[in-house]
């Protein structure tokens, strides 16, 4: 009686351990590569230049994003197809779009959280020169004048 069953030896599950992460970290390079993309995009979570709000930390950045736990201030967030978006994201909360919708779906669902109002880059630029209480984000090169940097954040990890 023949085994179907091919054992392999240990020498031969790590290499092929080794060529899977190598393809996976090729992928990902690719990917972040393409000028289109946001992975090496830096974003800035900006108030207006006389807001009360001061400075923000990653942890008061991610509970007004991401928990709904916004004070008196009122947070706004890019469109989906906007790059600038996920790599907030990715930066702030080290999630996806995709894992950001789940997380989203499941506060919503449960009543915990809503999220925050989605418009474009220049509505947002608009409405933070008018708002002392608006709080969004932008890709650090499109902040203008009249609008203040409370938190960079560098390239998505």
């Amino acid at each position: 009686m023949s085994s179907r069953w091919r054992w392999t030896t240990s020498s031969e599950s790590q290499h092929r351990g080794a060529c899977g992460w190598a393809a996976f970290v090729l992928v990902v390079a690719i990917v972040c590569a393409r000028p289109d993309n946001a992975c090496g995009s830096e974003v800035a979570i900006v108030v207006r230049a006389d807001s009360a709000l001061t400075s923000l930390s990653r942890d008061d950045a991610y509970a007004m994003f991401v928990l709904d736990r916004r004070r008196d201030y009122v947070t706004y967030d890019l469109p989906d197809t906007d790059p600038a978006r996920e790599a907030f994201y990715l930066q702030l909360a080290g999630k996806n779009l995709a894992m950001m919708r789940g997380l989203r779906a499941r506060l919503v669902f449960s009543g915990l959280a809503k999220p925050p109002r989605q418009i474009n880059a220049a509505e947002l630029i608009h409405i933070l020169q008018q708002d002392p209480k608006a709080i969004g984000y932008l890709p650090a090169d499109l902040v203008p004048p009249g609008v203040r940097v409370l938190l960079p954040l560098g390239a998505a990890p």
